[in-house]
């Protein structure tokens, strides 16, 4: 079970260790100082859109935010396996953490000054002397990252160095995309042996998505700006649309290979249904968790049943006429949730997405599911006009591919996408919003109930 005083002193401990004030977190979630005084008093919980975002703060995974609030004890270890389970993956990592960070001692790490300052000046020749301040290294599950601020005379130029144990996809898949693409941050220097990278930091010039839409004047900046997230994904994909040179360095996903991983791949997705139905149909899943609240309609779960059957004679035959023949697909971000977006405050709204690690050849509709129907906009009536505003978009260079081509594509992106929030809830994460809306996407775009 959720010790919610337990959550609420780690927490606490996180924030003060990073040197955040309660004021100062708020700010940065764009939330209130005192829904941070409730978390750490153990009145409520955060929302689950921002375990990602305090954790990339924090430096540190969302497990190590939340495990330690867990009790256990025989009675759980019997009824929620899903626990159990969490904890000796916690551990897993724990140990491999610890193994990569003894490998990054052994290492020169990081960049001193004159390097960093000769990296921006070959962007930036003209930015004269320089002051290099940085704040105190964070530790994740996957890199230590560093906050670094230059000051010059025109300005100051913010920063992140992101420091990886060994040759990480992230690093590879940066090295690509940067010489494509605008749609990411700004590279200042990358380094695939040392497992360095250099890039432009984001949060003081740009707005961050969230999960879902808050009351805020971020989130209704997020929602006035929809279509400018659209065009950026629709530019991204256009840009690799049946690029066979980059195709041959990031590869297909190992699921799409053949058509026997793929139904392997639709088996385990059935796997994860079954467990979840077992535990909604006994009462395992709770009826509340964080600000959910849990008003499954049973009967509703034939829907992935469904699924599962259309998956295995629609997707499948994709195999060979699509991902094998390089027809109609790209690459795609492969996570683009609305907290890996960024809009600038600037008028030109320019568009960044962050955390490549995901990055993968598929259907483009793989992303707009994502953001879309788990997301934005689920309903088929209101989410149309969204999805041709991104199809007019993409077919300014891509041809040959109809609006009805892209609307069957999206139908099994959608498909996919609702086992992931089963695998999520299985894991102990009971996002009931997002299961809830990858349904009504189902019912309205596949099931066509208006």
């Amino acid at each position: 079970m959720l010790d919610v005083q337990k959550l609420g002193a780690n927490l606490s401990s996180l924030r003060k260790g990073n040197g955040y004030s309660q004021e100062k977190l708020a700010q940065m979630l764009s939330i209130s100082s005192q829904a941070i005084s409730k978390w750490e008093n153990g009145r409520s919980l955060p929302e689950t859109s921002l375990l990602p975002v305090l954790a990339q703060i924090f430096g540190c995974t969302i497990d190590e935010i939340i495990m330690p609030a867990y009790v256990v004890d025989e009675k759980i270890k019997r009824e929620k396996e899903s626990i159990v389970e969490q904890q000796a993956e916690y551990i897993a990592n724990r140990v491999l953490q610890k193994l990569e960070e003894a490998q990054m001692k052994k290492r020169n790490v990081g960049m001193d000054d004159d390097a960093i300052i000769s990296a921006i000046r070959i962007k930036q020749p003209n930015i004269g002397n320089c002051e290099i301040n940085r704040g105190l290294p964070l530790k994740t599950g996957r890199y230590i990252s560093n906050s670094i601020i230059v000051t010059t005379p025109q300005g100051e130029i913010r920063l992140i160095e992101k420091i990886f144990p060994s040759q990480d996809k992230e690093l590879h898949i940066y090295s690509i995309l940067s010489a494509y693409v605008l749609t990411i941050p700004q590279i200042y220097h990358l380094d695939l042996e040392r497992g360095i990278l250099l890039m432009e930091d984001l949060n003081v010039d740009y707005i961050q998505g969230n999960h879902f839409d808050e009351n805020n004047d971020s989130g209704t900046f997020i929602r006035d700006n929809y279509s400018v997230l659209l065009h950026a994904m629709a530019n991204f994909h256009a840009v690799f649309w049946e690029n066979h040179n980059v195709f041959e360095q990031i590869t297909l996903d190992r699921r799409l290979e053949n058509r026997e991983n793929l139904l392997s791949h639709i088996n385990g997705m059935e796997k994860d249904y079954k467990k979840y139905r077992a535990n909604e149909v006994s009462g395992k899943i709770p009826k509340v968790w964080n600000i959910f609240e849990n008003h499954i309609d049973l009967d509703k779960l034939d829907y992935f049943h469904t699924a599962i059957n259309i998956l295995r004679e629609k997707y499948v035959e994709l195999i060979d006429k699509r991902f094998h023949a390089g027809k109609n697909i790209t690459v795609i971000h492969g996570d683009l949730h609305p907290g890996n977006t960024f809009i600038s405050k600037t008028f030109d709204r320019s568009v960044k997405f962050i955390d490549m690690e995901a990055v993968r050849i598929g259907l483009g509709t793989e992303d707009l599911a994502m953001l879309l129907a788990l997301h934005i906009e689920p309903d088929k009536q209101k989410a149309l006009p969204l999805l041709k505003e991104y199809h007019e978009n993409l077919c300014k260079s891509v041809t040959d591919y109809s609006f009805d081509t892209l609307l069957e594509d999206y139908k099994i992106s959608i498909m996919e996408n609702m086992f992931f929030t089963l695998r999520l809830m299985n894991r102990g994460i009971f996002d009931f919003s997002m299961r809830d809306r990858a349904m009504r996407a189902f019912e309205t775009f596949v099931l066509d109930m208006e």
